[in-house]
């Protein structure tokens, strides 16, 4: 099944950055979440893809939830999967209802005043000696924290019983309203923490020794945690209703992009953005939602390690496959034969788990995909050293091999890119920029 050339072409690609869509800004967005792109592009493309009213929209690296909440006020029912549970709860936040607003203040000063019980001295312990907040709190401060994130957890998902959000089962009880505190707190904490976060806004420091860990008193916790809740009620736009009288179907839940659990050709449109290929820990830029969650350790790597774009990299390395296509094989034999330090160890290794990683996604998503239906990518290129790395290409060279043909591709340039965070990597800098593609697919 083709669509007309004409078709393709009148589809509305906007740039995708965050920062072209003045409402999706770091200071207007409810969580600072550096992967994404901006509402004004999904709801761009929503508004210019004819799809019929019961499409069913998917998302399969939903990320903090930007494609889910535009279908949602499109009026398209949506499916967003993505690994990591701390942002299922930020995707599920977004699609709160701005009538909710006038009894949010009121909920939070009842949350914090049951969450106000006798707390240990800064000497004690919590209940837990292996809570993951002791990581930069003293006991005195992870007390309250605790308390808090119980009281949202018993009063507004579980009925008293704590569940671990840990799990589809447990994260289906939990309402946009429960996750818009959950999410309050995880701002509430992240700013606490503000001290451990470095330039690089995608990792988290720990202090050196107990001593250094945070004393925060209960009492400025609570009063941060409201203040953070009104914060959000302001950010109108971060929150909007359906635009169909009928509510949207929205399935948010913890999922693999490599093994997408969905029948064959059971949606009609795929709107995302693969993890960009620059060694972006994503599992340590919410190392401290996590926390919040209770993530342990032991989940924590497993999260961590099971990423696409994960900065680990197993003992075993991954062959190369020559359907990923011409352009991967010549990047990583450039790579494998670079004089750079590492570059036949860590540095290969954890690209061929990228690309192995990417390569099973889009067999998934080629049998998910209705056939004929389009699927659109963000795309951001990158460099090793001074080896270009074409991810757009790459991945449009890798698509044709499950079926996925390459009919349109809209390129951006871009000064955003993790890269520049690295001083050492100003002087492979000068003569280079990042660009950001978007790649439109039709499943043949």
């Amino acid at each position: 099944m083709q669509l007309h050339s004409t078709s393709i072409d009148s589809i509305a690609i906007s740039n995708p950055k965050l920062y072209k869509d003045p409402k999706s800004s770091k200071e207007s967005r409810i969580f600072p979440y550096y992967a994404g792109y901006s509402s004004e592009f999904s709801n761009n493309l929503l508004a210019t893809l004819g799809l019929s009213q019961n499409s069913i929209i998917f998302d399969p690296w939903n990320g903090s939830g930007t494609t889910t909440r535009s279908a949602f006020t499109n009026g398209f029912d949506s499916i967003g999967f993505d690994l990591n549970p701390s942002m299922v709860l930020v995707a599920k936040a977004r699609l709160l209802s701005p009538l909710e607003h006038p009894c949010l203040v009121a909920i939070a000063k009842s949350l914090v005043e049951q969450a106000r019980i006798p707390t240990t001295s800064c000497n004690g312990s919590t209940s837990d000696p292996y809570d993951p907040l002791l990581k930069w709190f003293a006991a005195c401060s992870a007390i309250p924290i605790r308390n808090l994130e119980s009281k949202i957890n018993n009063l507004l998902v579980s009925n008293n019983a704590y569940v671990k959000l840990d799990n589809n089962l447990a994260m289906d009880l939990v309402s946009p309203l429960a996750a818009f505190f959950y999410v309050s707190l995880f701002r509430t904490v992240r700013k606490l923490l503000i001290d451990f976060i470095p330039s690089n806004p995608t990792w988290v420091k720990h202090p050196k020794t107990k001593l250094n860990r945070k004393r925060t008193s209960p009492d400025s916790i609570f009063t941060a945690f409201i203040e953070e809740v009104k914060i959000l009620i302001s950010r109108e736009s971060s929150f909007e209703a359906t635009s169909r009288d009928s509510e949207s179907s929205i399935k948010l839940q913890i999922g693999n992009a490599e093994n997408i659990t969905l029948h064959d050709s059971s949606v009609d449109a795929i709107i995302s953005s693969p993890p960009y290929c620059t060694r972006i820990d994503y599992a340590v830029s919410t190392t401290i939602e996590l926390a919040v969650i209770r993530c342990g350790q032991t989940e924590f790597d497993l999260l961590r390690r099971g990423l696409t774009g994960t900065s680990t990299v197993e003992r075993t390395a991954t062959p190369v496959d020559a359907k990923w296509g011409a352009t991967c094989v010549n990047f990583l034999d450039a790579l494998y034969s670079h004089p750079s330090k590492a570059s036949k160890g860590y540095y290969f290794k954890n690209h061929l788990q990228y690309f192995a990683s990417l390569s099973r996604s889009l067999s998934e998503i080629s049998r998910v995909l209705k056939p004929g239906k389009l699927c659109f990518l963000v795309s951001q290129d990158s460099y090793y050293k001074e080896v270009h790395n074409d991810v757009p290409t790459i991945t449009s060279e890798m698509a044709n091999a499950f079926g996925l043909e390459i009919v349109r591709r809209e390129d951006f340039k871009t000064s955003r890119s993790m890269v520049g965070v690295n001083l050492k990597s100003k002087k492979y800098l000068n003569s280079r920029s990042t660009t950001e593609s978007v790649l439109c697919f039709q499943n043949n």
